[in-house]
């Protein structure tokens, strides 16, 4: 009879054991997934984003490693004084900052926050201990009334202010078509031709107001440009449409017919 009980305790507790087995293989394998996706996640983990402020109190620790990531004529144009110029888009811009001392703190910034957010990752995937971006880039950083020098060490000039770009786009009698750009930015060029060839084309109602982003960092900061080549077209100084990129000159004049009366 004991025997029997005990056979019938082994028979019983088999599937219990056979449901633990496949509850423990699930959880395991949910766990490993977790694992996997947290770990990729949080592969630049280190990369901490500030803000202008908190930017300038880093930068001014002894130690402090500062990157420009623009290009060199960028970097020319204006900087934050003391950076370095180490271009995103090169080449061999993974071996300039591997020169760097990964143990001291390293502070990225570009235009806007696109590349140097990428160049802090992978100073991070590098083994960087202290990765730094300056989430606004230098426009916010001049928006923000931050200092910033030239080649030559010369302040640059101030540019546009808000309150001239809304008197100039508030024009009654035609559209205004503002061309936010940049000399370094290669689909700016591109686009150039087209949007004067329309302006010709239409100049008995259409506008065109070029802007140098780097040239007017206050307007850009207002006007939260993160990406260029950006087109705004106004009507009596009301924003009635908007194109960041590239755009055909057919797809462009399509729009511009919508709005010309």
């Amino acid at each position: 009879m004991q025997k029997l009980i005990s056979q019938k305790r082994i028979w019983l507790l088999k599937p219990n054991n056979t449901t633990a087995m496949m509850k423990l293989k699930s959880f395991i394998a949910v766990f490993l997934i977790t694992l996997a996706f947290t770990s990729c996640s949080t592969s630049a983990s280190n990369v901490k984003n500030l803000s202008s402020d908190e930017f300038q109190k880093g930068i001014a620790v002894k130690g402090a490693q500062l990157i420009d990531v623009r290009t060199a004529e960028e970097y020319n144009e204006k900087h934050i004084a003391g950076a370095v110029n180490m271009n995103f888009n090169s080449g061999n811009f993974k071996e300039q900052i591997n020169s760097l001392d990964k143990k001291q703190p390293v502070y990225f910034y570009c235009l806007s926050g696109g590349r140097s957010k990428k160049a802090a990752e992978l100073a991070s995937e590098e083994g960087f201990e202290n990765v730094n971006n300056l989430t606004t880039g230098i426009t916010g950083w001049i928006g923000a009334d931050k200092p910033v020098t030239t080649a030559n060490g010369e302040a640059p000039q101030a540019g546009l202010s808000m309150d001239d770009y809304l008197a100039h786009i508030k024009n009654p009698d035609k559209l205004v078509l503002v061309d936010f750009n940049a000399v370094w930015c290669g689909p700016c060029k591109t686009l150039k031709p087209i949007v004067t060839k329309l302006e010709k084309k239409n100049s008995a109602k259409l506008e065109l107001f070029e802007i140098d982003v780097d040239k007017n960092p206050k307007v850009a900061t207002a006007m939260n440009i993160n990406g260029i080549p950006l087109l705004i077209l106004y009507k009596n100084g009301k924003e009635v449409w908007r194109n960041m990129g590239l755009i055909d000159e057919n797809e462009l004049a399509g729009k511009l017919k919508q709005f010309i009366n």
